[in-house]
């Protein structure tokens, strides 16, 4: 089964299904925005970079206590590139997942998400 890369579209589509605080919209959104500028800086894939930004936080809203199992639940149940779940649930290493930020992407996740509170 080919996997389905999401557009940014769908991703606020998604998030918004399961989001409906403002403030976490707003940290999705600029997390998705520091993705986006270090992609263009580095010569990376921008779109990539920011669909993974924003969907970041997909489950914390309505699963706090799954934060990122929830994520990659809902993501792979999408058929989501591996790659792409993977980044976002490395965001959360050390705290409620042993995913290691490996790959440039999944560590600039890693330090956007906390400098963007």
């Amino acid at each position: 089964m080919e996997s389905n890369v999401p557009t940014r579209e769908e991703a606020l589509s998604l998030l918004k299904q399961y989001n409906k605080n403002e403030s976490l919209i707003k940290h999705a959104m600029a997390v998705e925005g520091v993705m986006r500028y270090i992609a263009r800086k580095r010569g990376e894939d921008e779109e990539k970079w920011g669909v993974i930004g924003l969907i970041h936080d997909l489950d914390y809203e309505q699963f706090p206590n799954q934060h990122c199992q929830k994520t990659e639940e809902i993501l792979t149940s999408q058929n989501w590139p591996a790659e792409y779940v993977r980044a976002v649930i490395s965001h959360g290493w050390g705290i409620c997942t042993d995913v290691e930020p490996q790959s440039d992407l999944e560590k600039v996740l890693f330090a956007v998400d906390e400098l963007t509170g």
